[in-house]
């Protein structure tokens, strides 16, 4: 039973551990490459389109590009990516964001740009770059969730992506 447990641990996080993390600086978020196996690029942009459809009410309205077999581009905004106690009262914080994913053979490239945050439905000025100190690139005072916030939410993403790409069960279908 202890072997069935640890080959059934060791298989889910090798599942993973296949999507790069992706981490948010001051400079934004690089892009990621993750490997695929043995797919065609026609396959895995077939698997990402039926993604987009599961994913998002109306991916129409998300798609801004689509390069069939090439890339395609999303802009979108992330639901509460943030939330915050202002004076006691919890505000929560989602985020615009434009997502590129690009095909070849065997890998996807994923490229996020981030855009400007937005409370009760108004877009505002802050971005993810007033999170960090000008001078270092440290994180500024009390926005350390927001950053970790951020990057849950992206990398979640890019694993869903990824397991419905590969056909990994998570567990959600029954």
């Amino acid at each position: 039973m202890k072997k069935l447990i640890f080959i059934a641990l060791f298989t889910s996080s090798l599942a993973f551990s296949q999507v790069p993390k992706i981490e948010l600086t001051a400079n934004g978020i690089e892009p990621v490459i993750i490997n695929v196996d043995v797919k065609q690029a026609s396959a895995i942009y077939g698997k990402t389109i039926e993604w987009l459809e599961k994913t998002y009410q109306t991916p129409d309205d998300v798609i801004i590009e689509n390069l069939e077999n090439r890339k395609i581009g999303i802009k979108d905004i992330e639901k509460t990516v943030w939330i915050t106690n202002r004076i006691g009262v919890d505000v929560n914080y989602d985020m615009e964001y434009t997502l590129k994913i690009e095909f070849k053979d065997g890998r996807i490239k994923i490229d996020y740009t981030l855009g400007n945050f937005v409370k009760d439905g108004q877009q505002l000025s802050t971005t993810y770059k007033d999170l960090f100190k000008k001078i270092d690139g440290s994180i500024k005072y009390n926005y350390d969730g927001a950053v970790a916030g951020i990057e849950k939410k992206l990398n979640t993403k890019n694993e869903s992506l990824y397991n419905f790409i590969m056909g990994v069960n998570t567990g959600e279908d029954w």
